[in-house]
């Protein structure tokens, strides 16, 4: 398996099954679960099958998440730099589609000729992500597949489909699309929302793959149709007016009182935010996703007032002078990342103390340098 596979602590895995799933029934519902409710009944009005409702366990396969899909088990997506593993055969699913090679061969069991059946599969799901206002590393998805006969593969329907969501998720908006292939999909295409004329990627979809249907044994002579998968958090966010994706979950009661409808959003005071870079000595290559993690995981109970974090630069230990390799310890073989860390409570203002302290951490935890050494916070 892949060579940077690294395994979830007891805790890690305990708190991620007792995370609230927001797409689950509530009292009362969650404006995500509203959201994914209004898409599943406008699609039915919009003469689409009823939704047959999916779900399944939050830790799956390997072969599940993976494998049946048809990715490669030598693929970038299956090392830890994007999947949170519990053991060696066992993840965290990173996808929705982890609940569908089942469902669909299911479905293939019963279907008639002629006949036509939408799967649904909402749900949270588990990634190693970047850290800016649309993207979180507990996001939730959900999976749209309709099978029927062969003839419903036509690129035309799948546009259909999609305009048959957004018109229910996000009536207003514009939306384009572009090619964007995928492993369990033929003409696959990425869709953006443009939202204040900027992109924002809100669901990729393409034709089922007959090498799918082949894979789960389903006869692509008597079965085709339309995969799809989608963004709830991006879409309730785009349909409310929502800035930041953390408020989905902020527990202020002026944020609470507005997540449980779909009427737009109506601002709370955006606090100020404090912006600073930290200069670290690294090994060469770690990518933005697992600085993330460890930033987060360095900032514990207050890793929520982390707003986002940019990569601005590397230099590796040839093209810095000897004055900044002392000052940063930097070690031979080792590289220089330079980070930019936005902090902002959703609820309150971070004293420059708290932000100070926090900004200390991340750098003593980060920094694998001489010990000792690194730009210290106090320091000009």
């Amino acid at each position: 398996m892949h060579a940077s596979k690294k395994y979830l602590t007891d805790t890690s895995v305990h708190q991620a099954l007792l995370l609230v799933d927001l797409t689950e029934a509530s009292a009362p519902d969650h404006a995500v679960r509203l959201l994914l409710n209004e898409v599943l009944q406008g699609l039915a009005e919009k003469g689409w099958p009823q939704a047959q409702l999916q779900t399944g366990p939050r830790i799956v396969s390997a072969e599940e998440n993976y494998g049946l899909l048809g990715y490669d088990p030598a693929e970038v997506t299956l090392g830890s730099e994007h999947t949170r593993w519990v053991d060696e055969c066992s993840l965290l699913r990173t996808q929705t589609t982890s609940q569908i090679p089942a469902a669909l061969q299911r479905a293939a069991h019963v279907r008639q000729p002629g006949e036509t059946i939408l799967l649904a599969a909402p749900g949270i799901t588990f990634r190693r992500d970047s850290r800016d206002r649309w993207h979180c590393a507990e996001p939730h998805q959900m999976d749209i597949w309709v099978l029927g006969d062969p003839e419903l593969s036509t690129h035309d329907h799948l546009l259909r489909l999609v305009s048959d969501i957004l018109k229910s998720a996000v009536p207003d908006k514009r939306w384009v699309y572009s090619d964007s292939p995928h492993h369990y999909t033929e003409g696959g295409i990425e869709v953006n929302v443009l939202n204040d004329g900027a992109p924002v990627e809100v669901l990729e979809c393409g034709r089922i793959a007959t090498s799918l249907l082949e894979r789960l044994k389903i006869d692509p002579q008597r079965h085709g149709g339309l995969a799809l998968g989608m963004g709830l958090d991006r879409l309730t966010m785009l349909r409310k007016g929502i800035p930041d994706i953390r408020l989905l979950r902020d527990q202020n009661v002026r944020v609470q009182a507005q997540m449980h409808d779909l009427n737009p959003w109506s601002a709370v005071s955006r606090l100020p935010s404090i912006a600073r870079d930290i200069s670290l000595a690294v090994t060469p290559g770690l990518s933005e996703e697992v600085l993330t993690e460890r930033m987060l995981q360095a900032a514990g109970d207050n890793s929520d007032w982390i707003e986002e974090m940019q990569v601005k630069g590397r230099w590796g230990f040839s093209d810095l002078p000897v004055q900044a390799i002392e000052r940063l310890g930097l070690l031979p073989g080792q590289e220089n990342v330079l980070l930019r860390v936005v902090l902002r409570d959703c609820s309150r203002s971070i004293t420059t103390h708290e932000a100070n302290a926090l900004y200390a951490n991340i750098q003593s935890a980060l920094h694998e340098g001489a010990p000792g050494a690194g730009y210290r916070m106090d320091l000009p």
